[in-house]
């Protein structure tokens, strides 16, 4: 009876194991189909229910704000199919900063590599969502790991003594008159030292075991990359990352997130019946700060190279669901971009209308006219995603793209804030001023300015507007500049690097048609007055 008793607590965790994997491999399949739903909404625009990654919305950062980037109908809704944190705080960095050509290059070939691996990827993003908890946080879990917290000689002497008492007294009750009362003195005690020890266990359980799920993912992602073969350079690196001499990183973390799963076992009554005699609460303190010592200074690595992964598999999957979309080349000259049907990725190609468009050299303007809703905004922003898109190491929405590194700066989205007293024209001054900050800093930006100066009247918005095109004419930039006031386009005629292209629409009886074509020369239609007539108000001949 006593052998049966000892004997059930590990027949029942080998059912429960058996019965884990089960439950593994069925969660697996519904991700697995998940993941496909996914893909074809992302495929029919419906980009609703994706992660919009709000949190990294910045009104002050260079471009993000007024290009779509996070937020709602977003590029990163478009992109994300990173499954832990750190892999989706990589990717959002990625479309807020720029990278060297070089390392941008090497992203583009791994990029091409993962996007023909389609099977690979889903299976890898399956896998990180089974641990996927918005509470799960590598961060907190890296700062424990470099973390010493070192256990008292006392008990790690009780948790090797006790044992080696108690379970031999327990024998002894089995197979002879050895009295029970001298085990159950030896029980208490036992029970008395881990009382004793609840407070360091209830830290660990509190900072650490909430974020257990963060080693089940990354011990399983980390293994599928040790199992693949690459030919890319990226890639390769990431998996020799990983693959350490001597033990897998993969069965490495593993050993950690058992020893650490352990405390989640903890409410379990039979978990009690185990930790009395053989004082588990102390061996798993002493496994988990022995794995510490051993692999702190690797851990920090081999997660960095799972996020990157999950990363390039994010723009691998925009590269696999748009077959059509190229890969950017970057010039070796500065000031330089030119593109080939150039459409906006968060259009579909049935409502997508593509234009070509080339600005390069120092101090080049483009002076962008249209009538109202004619599609000046849509362009610039459309300029502005691609090349996020392609300063992030992804394929772009054109025909052929080649660009020189730069800085993106856009001013598009100003608005009034009253917590402030900003008004919307001087927050559009602060967003001019911030330009004219970035410009002096020497490095190449191509900035974008949307309805410059809307805010004041139009004689002081064309000379603000002239003023300001002519100061940036003679500074480390080039750019576009979209405006009504279509006396601006007079610049091209004494300025040799500014040039005009405008939008137009056409009256057709009561309708007024917009074909979204990018055209040369100074806008020539004009709809306002058709516009409020449409909404009811009676225009005076």
């Amino acid at each position: 009876m006593g052998l049966t008793a000892l004997a059930f607590p590990f027949i029942f965790g080998l059912v429960v194991n058996a019965h884990k994997r089960i439950a593994y491999n069925r969660r697996q399949a519904l991700l697995l189909k998940k993941i496909n739903i996914k893909e074809a909404n992302l495929a029919n625009g419906k980009l609703k229910e994706q992660d919009g990654g709000t949190e990294y919305l910045d009104k002050k950062h260079p471009y993000i704000n007024d290009l779509d980037i996070f937020g709602d109908n977003s590029i990163f809704q478009l992109l994300n199919r990173t499954t832990t944190k750190s892999g989706r705080d990589l990717l959002a960095g990625w479309l807020s900063n720029n990278n060297n050509a070089a390392e941008l290059l090497d992203r583009q070939d791994a990029v091409k590599e993962l996007s023909e691996m389609l099977e690979w990827r889903q299976e890898l993003e399956a896998k990180g969502l089974h641990f996927k908890r918005q509470e799960s946080n590598s961060d907190e879990l890296i700062d424990w790991i470099k973390t010493p917290q070192p256990i008292p000689t006392f008990f790690k002497v009780c948790a090797w003594l006790f044992p080696f008492l108690i379970i031999p007294s327990i024998g002894l009750n089995i197979y002879s008159d050895w009295p029970v009362y001298a085990t159950l003195i030896l029980a208490l005690v036992s029970g008395f030292v881990v009382n004793r020890f609840q407070e360091p266990l209830k830290i660990l359980t509190e900072t650490v075991a909430k974020h257990i799920s963060v080693l089940g993912a990354y011990s399983t992602l980390i293994g599928q990359l040790e199992n693949a073969s690459f030919k890319s350079k990226k890639l390769q690196e990431l998996k020799v990352t990983v693959s350490p001499t001597g033990k897998a990183a993969s069965t490495v973390i593993q050993e950690l997130f058992k020893v650490l799963d352990f405390l989640n076992s903890r409410t379990n009554m039979l978990y009690w019946m185990v930790n009395v005699p053989l004082l588990f609460d102390i061996h798993i303190m002493v496994m988990a700060e022995r794995w510490k010592a051993k692999n702190q200074n690797d851990v920090s690595k081999w997660f960095e190279a799972i996020s990157e992964l999950e990363a390039l598999c994010s723009l691998a999957g925009l590269s696999y669901a748009n077959p059509a979309f190229a890969y950017p080349i970057f010039a070796e000259q500065e000031y330089h971009f030119e593109a080939f049907n150039l459409g906006h990725p968060l259009i579909s190609e049935q409502e997508r209308i593509n234009n070509d468009y080339a600005l390069s050299g120092r101090g080049s303007t483009s002076i962008i006219t249209g009538s109202n809703m004619s599609g000046k905004s849509t362009f610039l922003r459309t300029l502005g995603v691609n090349i996020t898109l392609a300063h992030a190491g992804a394929p772009v929405c054109a025909a052929s793209l080649e660009l020189s590194t730069i800085q993106l700066f856009t001013s598009m989205r100003t608005e009034d804030n009253l917590e402030e007293h900003v008004s919307s024209f001087y927050a559009e001054l602060q967003r001019i001023q911030s330009l004219l900050s970035l410009v002096e800093k020497g490095k190449p930006v191509l900035y974008m300015l949307d309805e410059i100066l809307k805010g004041t009247n139009s004689q002081d918005r064309h000379i603000g507007a002239v003023s300001l095109a002519k100061q940036l004419a003679n500074t480390n930039s080039f750019g576009l500049i979209s405006t009504h006031d279509l006396a601006l386009g007079q610049l091209e005629k004494s300025m040799d690097n500014i040039s005009n292209y405008s939008f137009n629409s056409e009256i057709k009886g009561d309708e007024i048609v917009f074909p979204y074509l990018l055209e040369k020369g100074v806008c020539r239609s004009f709809n306002a007055s058709k516009l409020m007539e449409k909404i009811g108000i009676k225009i005076s001949k």
